[in-house]
């Protein structure tokens, strides 16, 4: 509190740790990415992801985002929010540069400053089931599908040319058509796009 007398200025608010009242949130996620993951290993590469917070209702306007590292789904990740309110309902979406846009599958809601959902536990937390099995030893393993290089929500025809284009090329290095991270553009990343484009692996969202 401010302190002063008649003679004296008034002086800046001095607060205790007490007073101060944080406005960010946390949201503890676990995740994986199908082409980032190794089940001979049970590890993954870990790359970077944004994730959303969007409101529950239509038209689920996007109230806030945190970008972050996931390392995979034994490694729980803190996203931070500044915008988010406790006790109010918010859908997760998660995105990554190569990977399908994933929400989650009800809303998640922060109480004392903290909320968390497991993507790579089950595929029920994800909308509409939108996940895929990528291991089963010693645990199931759950993860978003790889393969929507252009980002527009399906993986078809158009991702498949850009990924063949860049491997007929020999293009190497961290760029968005290489789905399984090994800076190097080949036959298995083609090959896992065409499976899902095959299965027609799209966006499922509210």
């Amino acid at each position: 509190m401010a302190v002063w007398s008649d003679d004296v200025a008034p002086q800046p608010t001095l607060w205790s740790s007490s007073s101060f009242i944080s406005t960010n949130k946390t949201l503890f996620m676990f995740g994986a990415i199908q082409g980032l993951y190794d089940p001979s290993a049970n590890t993954m590469i870990y790359d970077t992801v944004t994730v959303y917070l969007r409101n529950s209702v239509s038209p689920f306007a996007k109230v806030d985002s945190s970008r972050k590292e996931l390392y995979g789904p034994g490694t729980g990740q803190e996203f931070t929010f500044n915008n988010a309110q406790n006790n109010v309902p918010y859908y997760v979406e998660v995105k990554h540069r190569n990977a399908l846009e994933t929400w989650s599958a009800d809303p998640v809601t922060f109480v004392s400053d903290n909320a968390s959902i497991a993507f790579s536990v089950d595929d029920i937390y994800a909308y509409g089931n939108n996940e895929i099995l990528v291991d089963t030893d010693p645990y199931d393993v759950f993860a978003f599908y790889s393969g929507d290089v252009n980002q527009d929500g399906t993986i078809d025809a158009s991702d498949l040319a850009l990924i063949d284009n860049d491997a007929s090329n020999f293009v190497g290095g961290y760029v968005v058509t290489d789905l399984t991270g090994d800076d190097f553009l080949d036959g298995t990343d083609f090959a896992m796009a065409d499976n899902n484009a095959a299965n027609f692996v799209s966006a499922i969202t509210p």
